[in-house]
């Protein structure tokens, strides 16, 4: 960008603190809400809790390496921040962050292939192709990191230009580093989609309601908003080619990379928040779980359709700490013109639905009336 004396005063820092910090807040506020329920309620900490938890530590450190980076000038162009004299202390502040950013986006992409695997129960083929993207996404994610301090020789170069200017400092070209950035936007982003998508596949094959269906599939499948959060990312990358400003062009990827980084959180502690919301809407009391009186929400021994075609292969069911209740239907299987001597049985059939187990209870009442006794000079029927 071209800076002239009508824009020199142009600064981004306040919009990047603005949207960083309350969508971070917003995210520790859902995190919180997830270690609350898993810990407290369910007293079920996983390994996904785990990674979600350090992810947002991670993405604190982020905000925190961004504010100080702001506070120097960062945001600003670089003109007037180098004036100062705080373009090192910027640019090392913003060199920082996007470290913690990377990492802040790639940790809970296995999270929520961790969740996948507990609550879906795939089967081996299933698992490994799973871990293999995601493992592949998180490699390439660290070389990403590899290449970005490795551009300079010395590294500290990065972060003091006047190091490659004087010649004492050797940088390799910055579209190295652009090209393979975007190709880790897709490899992202493409993981993100499989995400969002496996459960949807899953679910939609089992024997309930659609409405129900498509409410489980929505709140699993929301990592599809972060694949196309790491595209518009993507868009973004080219500010890092623009050396003459980089204070202020590389602004923009400070904004998508955090924002990236909260939505996959948020999409991976969202699945978990149905027992607060049910306490919130008066459905059940805290007690209830305190108590270990949790209903669906304990250990249950269930069985769930793996396919609609072949209702013979089921899986056997983990800790169900997510479930939905419902009563299906309730009907009468035979039912009487009249009188008073009828066989009358009834069907109440539960699902208790869960990413984790689906359970479904029949449960049948009989009513008969005794047959006369001989003699009595009546005649009954069932």
């Amino acid at each position: 960008m071209v800076v002239t004396t009508q824009n020199l005063d142009d600064d981004k820092g306040p919009k990047i603190l603005a949207v960083v910090w309350t969508l971070t807040s917003f995210t520790l506020m859902m995190v919180v809400a997830r270690v609350f329920i898993r810990l407290k309620m369910l007293k079920n900490f996983g390994i996904d809790d785990y990674l979600i938890v350090v992810a947002m530590v991670l993405g604190l450190a982020y905000c925190g390496a961004t504010t100080a980076s702001v506070y120097y000038g960062f945001g600003k162009h670089m003109v007037e921040v180098e004036e100062h004299g705080n373009l090192v202390m910027a640019m090392l502040l913003n060199n920082v962050s996007f470290l913690l950013g990377i990492l802040s986006f790639t940790i809970p992409k296995i999270a929520v292939t961790s969740m996948l695997t507990r609550i879906m129960n795939p089967g081996l083929i299933q698992k490994i192709i799973l871990w293999t993207l995601v493992s592949t996404a998180a490699a390439v994610s660290c070389i990403c990191i590899v290449i970005l301090f490795t551009m300079c020789d010395p590294p500290r170069a990065l972060w003091t230009p006047a190091l490659q200017a004087s010649g004492e400092a050797t940088c390799k070209s910055t579209w190295m580093l652009i090209d393979y950035a975007i190709f880790t936007g897709a490899i992202s982003a493409s993981v993100d989609l499989y995400l969002a998508f496996y459960p949807m596949t899953v679910l939609m094959k089992l024997q309930m309601s659609l409405r129900k269906r498509l409410a489980l599939s929505a709140a699993l499948g929301l990592g599809a908003i972060a694949a196309a959060m790491a595209i518009v990312k993507c868009t973004q990358l080219h500010g890092l080619a623009d050396k003459s400003d980089y204070t202020y062009g590389t602004a923009d990827l400070i904004l998508w990379t955090n924002i990236e980084a909260n939505v996959v959180a948020i999409a991976s502690c969202i699945p978990t928040l149905q027992p607060l919301l049910e306490i919130i809407l008066g459905k059940r009391t805290l007690g209830s779980y305190s108590n270990g009186n949790s209903g669906g929400y304990k250990k249950q021994s269930s069985n769930w359709n793996a396919s609609t075609n072949d209702r013979s292969k089921r899986s056997a069911a983990r800790k169900d700490d997510l479930a939905i209740t419902n009563v299906e239907s309730q009907e009468s299987i035979l039912r009487s013109d009249g009188g008073k001597n009828n066989h009358v049985q009834e069907s109440s059939n539960e699902i208790h639905m869960s990413p984790i187990a689906i359970r479904r209870t029949d449960n049948f009442t009989v009513d008969y009336e005794s047959r006369p006794q001989a003699g009595d000079g009546t005649h009954g029927s069932w």
